[in-house]
């Protein structure tokens, strides 16, 4: 007969809910706390030596830029159609260039002027708005750029915009030098009376243009001549009614408009909400002692976070913490900073202190207390929790979500590489291994290599070609992949991607939180065995103790809860003096028991070293044997079940 178990049928639901929900193993989560934790300690260690420079009030990117930017940071909404959406005033984005607008716009309100004066004054643009031809407008700001800047010369021009007529009788008899620029096409259609409106218009806009014929003269006048030409026609029209509405405003509002524009090259009034909502302690602790106290402290809670103490609370202050570094200076925000993040909230929301951490510790060192409290030694409930973690919903959740995310990283990354031509042709990976501002390139062996690679055509394009065609495979394919039975080579392909990046670019940080974030597709289990061994492997111990002594019980129960291999057998004993570790028939007590503890349970190994240090070492020692003292009387006694 057959033994396969017949399957059972899932519905959509059941299977979508298992995918997030199932319980799963939090040890991956634990282990991906572990090396996430360090490198997050090892990040911001390295900011204590210029803890100043980047995050102090006059650091990088200074405390009054942004306390600016955390009140005042304009957001736009754009439109759900293909519309431009509501337009603003805008500056020129070089300095020098918004400079000559600037000094534009305070030389038309130097004057005071009211709003009737500035239409007046901006009447010719307005003109050329309403003709609702960016065309016309453009070609009508290019001849005001070839008005000359004498005013004879200039108002000999102008009659001639007024009537063609005189154009010949000016050019042979009055002034036969002069340069008369061709009359924008749009105003031959006009009438006479029309037309000189237009010349007068023209006339009104160049006087509030710099004067002069000098060279710093003539350059702002080009520069607010291309301003004009480059905006929109939307932004045009936006930056004219921002110019009229100056002289109806009180000289405050004036200001703050005119500041604002200045400084985010955008209207305040068009904005969907002003300000950045961001935190970080740094935009309140700002002295020198001060910072270097909370600077200390965040250190000790990314060291919590790292072993597992508290973690469900610390790694909600790890993230605070570490966003508080990143909100402070952006301008070292780097896709290192962006990966920690995206690790430390899914840390955060999954139980991540579930395994391998002091929390489990603490929570074995507790059960096997209950235990034997309740029975006088270790029921088989107790002994299956101390096998493994509990399965946990939040975890797999988490889990679950950063196997997901990280797809979504890999296909965003590998379809824009799509985009770039220099991915088609190869120098993009061959510019990785040459540039010297990465790579090993400053190394004679490397610098050989590569020399050797390049001199043979069909090896230079083998191995430029084979790299994109990895890197298409590795970031296209595993979100498809990884869900398969390849999932361990497309792993091990993604890791051999991220150790490329770290050695050619030296993205050291980068490329090991990548790494960190391949890990959650393997296997809790799996995870167990590499740094446990197979549980119950390797030399046995026999611990002996009395359960009815307190001190002796506490000792067996640390024991037990620091037995991650599974070899001690706590094994109750009669009445004895001290706890007893017996290994391979040789009993031992006292600091050869605590020595025979250190020694054989794997992890602990390298904690040995606390033996031999004056005091420490007989303090452990006397913790492990449990020695029940004269007049002690903290017993622990089985409890009886009452009768029913």
């Amino acid at each position: 007969m057959s033994t396969t178990p017949t399957p059972v049928h899932r519905s959509f639901w059941q299977r979508w809910r298992d995918f997030w929900f199932a319980p799963s193993d939090p040890t991956t989560l634990g282990f991906i706390r572990i090396v996430t934790g360090c490198l997050v300690l090892y990040v911001h260690l390295a900011y204590s030596f210029d803890l100043q420079s980047f995050f102090g009030p006059h650091g990088w990117y200074g405390l009054e830029y942004v306390n600016r930017e955390r009140r005042e940071l304009p957001h736009v909404v754009p439109p759900l159609t293909w519309d431009f959406g509501q337009a603003s005033a805008h500056l020129p984005e070089f300095p020098h260039r918004k400079k000559a607008v600037l000094d534009y716009i305070h030389h038309l309100l130097a004057t005071n002027p009211t709003r009737a004066d500035m239409e007046r004054s901006l009447a010719y643009l307005d003109r050329l708005q309403r003709s609702g031809n960016i065309e016309i407008a453009q070609v009508g700001v290019y001849y005001i750029n070839q008005l000359a800047i004498d005013d004879r010369d200039r108002k000999n021009q102008l009659a001639v915009l007024a009537d063609e007529s005189k154009r010949e009788a000016m050019r042979k008899t009055t002034v036969p030098d002069l340069r008369i620029p061709d009359t924008p096409p749009f105003l031959n259609a006009l009438p006479k009376d029309e037309r000189a409106r237009v010349a007068d218009e023209a006339e009104a806009f160049f006087k509030t243009l710099p004067q002069g014929s000098s060279e710093d003269a003539h350059a702002a006048r080009g520069y607010i001549y291309s301003h004009f030409n480059e905006l929109s026609f939307a932004q045009r029209t936006a930056f004219l009614d921002f110019l009229k509405e100056l002289p109806t405003l009180d000289p405050a509002e004036r200001d703050r408009r005119m500041d604002y524009l200045t400084y985010w090259n955008q209207e305040a009034r068009y904005t969907y909400r002003l300000g950045n909502p961001i935190f970080s302690i740094w935009f309140h602790v700002t002295d020198p002692a001060g910072m270097a106290v909370a600077h200390g402290i965040a250190l000790v809670i990314f060291f919590l976070f790292t072993v597992g103490f508290c973690t469900r609370m610390t790694s909600v202050l790890t993230w605070l913490a570490a966003v508080s570094y990143i909100h402070r200076t952006q301008q070292v925000l780097f896709g290192m900073d962006t990966m920690m993040n995206i690790l430390l909230i899914y840390l955060m929301i999954g139980n991540s202190g579930a395994a391998l951490s002091v929390d489990r510790v603490i929570n074995r060192y507790r059960a096997v207390r209950a235990s034997l409290r309740r029975s006088g030694g270790i029921d088989p409930a107790t002994q299956a929790y101390l096998e493994r973690p509990p399965l946990s919903v939040t975890a797999g959740f988490a889990c679950r979500l950063l196997q997901v995310h990280f797809c979504f990283i890999y296909m965003a990354s590998g379809l824009s590489k799509l985009k770039g031509p220099a991915w088609w042709n190869t120098n993009a990976y061959w510019d990785t291994l040459v540039n010297p501002e990465f790579t090993l390139i400053h190394y004679q062996w490397y610098e050989s290599m590569i020399r050797g690679l390049a001199s043979e055509r069909w090896l230079y394009g083998a191995v430029a070609a084979g790299g994109v065609a990895f890197t298409f495979v590795c970031e296209i394919g595993l979100p498809f992949l990884v869900w398969t039975r390849l999932r361990p080579y497309v792993v091990m392909m993604g890791l051999v991607l991220h150790a490329g990046i770290a050695v050619f670019m030296g993205l050291w940080i980068f490329s090991l939180l990548m790494m960190t974030m391949l890990l959650v597709y393997l296997p809790g289990a799996a995870i167990r065995e590499r740094i446990f061994g197979v549980g119950g492997a390797g030399r046995r111990l026999s611990l002996r103790f009395n359960p009815q002594a307190d001190r002796q019980a506490r000792a067996a129960a640390l024991a037990k809860a620091l037995d991650f291999d599974g070899r001690v057998d706590a094994v109750p004993a009669g009445n004895q003096p001290s706890v007893r570790v017996v290994a391979d028939g040789r009993e031992a007590a006292g600091s050869a028991a605590a020595a025979a503890l250190l020694g054989n349970l794997g992890w602990l190994r390298p904690a040995r070293w606390v033996l031999a240090v004056p005091g420490l070492g007989g303090a452990v020692s006397r913790w492990v044997s449990g020695e029940v003292k004269v007049g002690d009387a903290a017993t622990v006694k089985p409890q009886v079940p009452a009768a029913s």
